[in-house]
């Protein structure tokens, strides 16, 4: 370490033992400013105002029993026992307040100020219950021999507790004014220590510190504009710091170059796993939503024609056959079009003027053979002006789902159940609605409905809970919207698709 060196260690230790000794003073005094302040707000103050309204309760107290005498009115019997409750309250409280007092003899005048007042109660009362008894005479002399006195002696004994305490509280106000000065001198006093430490080391560091960075400051920019040369030639004055920032500027073009390798490499399997969840979510959903229904109807088919067989009952067994021949041809054409929409997805989805009424029959005719037992109604008013340019492998996918769905979560209660699906356009949009009567979506879930594997009737159907999620993708993609709005009555889904 050299001269330059020790002095700015030294210079930096003498600063901060004295910042370390100002601060603990500091927080020494600030402690005593807080203890009597505490002890002000939460011990004087209460005591001494608790201690002023039972004094004033007590006096009021007496005077409506003066009142009630001499007017026999009821509304001063009344006001006489609230002012009691004001007694009684804050007595509690000063009692709850004797226990941080300092000094025994108020504990002592506390409790004869609680003999007093059961006695002066009491007096009240006996008073109260003569007026009663047509004793005027008799309660108005107990008023002035006994309850009056009796008064002032409670609240006298109350003032001999509350006075001490008002100037104990006026000594401790000045105190803390003292105290409150004397910490500003401190304060003032450390402010003008690190003043001047602040600027012995400002200086020093100034000759040891800023002069090497600014030439490094400088190497920084030329490094981060791609001019790595100038390390070679860099000089700070000291050979220590020249020889790492060298080696640094070494390493840091290395890095550079190999972290341009990464990129590449990088944005080529970020490219390929984009494709790869875009041709995995597709599947998935095909999968889920349109191959199954038709292999469920094959199936069905399949096992009437052993019933069929077995009950001998051929010409049922052709037209069946002839039925899953369909199906599967039906089956076929779906995984087509999933792989389809796949390569497309891929690449540029094909997008082409889609009739929207055509689209519906050739949906209306699956759902019927899917659904075969369901006596859902399905209706669709669209005019045949109604033409969307769009992919319509998209919106086939959404009309479909979205009526599948309505299918599937009818109310079995309700007599007569539909699925409408309606459609309206204009310069700049078309809108499609698909409206039913089923049981509806609770409306605990209904932020959940467009996310992943959300499931909110397990036991009415089941499905991958993926239906929902592709449904808004494929909205997304055409960069439409979709929205929805479902009670006990029914559910109606409004998909905004751009002209």
């Amino acid at each position: 370490m050299n001269a330059l060196e020790k002095k700015i260690a030294f210079s930096f230790g003498f600063v901060t033992l004295a910042f370390l000794l100002m601060t603990l003073l500091t927080l020494f005094k600030t402690d005593q400013l807080t203890e009597s302040s505490r002890r002000i707000q939460y011990v004087l103050e209460p005591s001494i105002k608790a201690n002023r309204t039972v004094a004033q309760a007590i006096n009021m107290s007496i005077i409506s029993l003066q009142y009630w005498v001499l007017t026999n009115d009821k509304k001063y019997i009344q006001q006489r026992e609230a002012t009691w409750s004001v007694i009684d309250k804050s007595y509690l409280q000063l009692k709850n307040q004797s226990q941080h007092w300092n000094r025994e003899e108020y504990i002592e005048l506390l409790q004869e100020v609680a003999t007093s007042l059961s006695i002066l109660k009491q007096h009240q009362q006996e008073i109260q219950d003569a007026v009663h008894s047509q004793a005027h005479p008799q309660a108005i002399k107990q008023l002035k021999e006994k309850l009056a006195p009796l008064g002032q002696k409670s609240v006298e004994t109350l003032r001999k507790i509350a006075e001490p305490q008002y100037w104990e509280m006026q000594r401790t106000f000045m105190k803390e004014e003292e105290q409150e000065r004397s910490l500003k001198d401190t304060t003032l006093m450390f402010l003008l220590l690190s003043i001047l430490g602040g600027v012995s080391l400002a200086t020093l560091l100034a000759r040891a510190v800023f002069k090497p960075l600014s030439h490094t400051i400088h190497l920084a920019d030329a490094i981060a504009h791609g001019n790595y040369a100038l390390g070679k030639e860099f000089s700070s004055g000291d050979d220590k710091l020249d020889s790492a920032l060298r080696s640094m500027t070494l390493q840091l073009y290395e890095k550079e170059q190999k972290n341009h390798s990464y990129q590449a490499n990088l944005e080529h399997i970020n490219e390929r796993l984009v494709s790869s969840n875009d041709e995995l979510s597709q599947f998935s959903y095909r999968t889920s939503h349109d191959l199954k229904a038709p292999l469920i109807t094959v199936r069905g088919l399949a096992n009437a024609i052993c019933e069929d067989i077995k009950d001998g009952e051929f010409h049922e067994v052709q037209r069946n056959a002839t039925k899953i021949a369909r199906h599967v041809k039906t089956l076929e054409d779906l995984v087509n079009d999933i792989l389809s929409l796949t390569k497309a997805e891929l690449e540029i989805t094909e997008i082409e003027q889609v009739d929207i009424n055509e689209i519906l029959d050739e949906i209306q005719q699956r759902l019927k053979a899917v659904y075969i037992d369901n006596d859902v109604e399905i209706q669709h008013h669209v005019s045949s002006s109604t033409i969307v340019t769009a992919s319509k492998a998209r919106v086939t996918q959404i009309l479909e789902n979205l009526m599948s769905n309505a299918i599937k979560y009818s109310d079995k209660d309700k007599p007569s159940r539909y699925v409408r699906v309606t459609a309206t356009h204009n310069a700049q949009s078309t809108v499609l609605t698909v409206e039913d009567n089923g049981i509806g979506i609770p409306k605990k879930f209904t932020e959940r409905v467009f996310g992943m594997f959300q499931r909110f009737h397990p036991n009415v159907a089941y499905g991958s809970g993926l239906g929902m999620y592709i449904i808004k993708k494929h909205v997304e993609k055409m960069n439409g919207s979709i929205q929805f709005s479902s009670s006990p009555s029914g559910t109606t889904f409004i998909v905004t698709l751009p002209k």
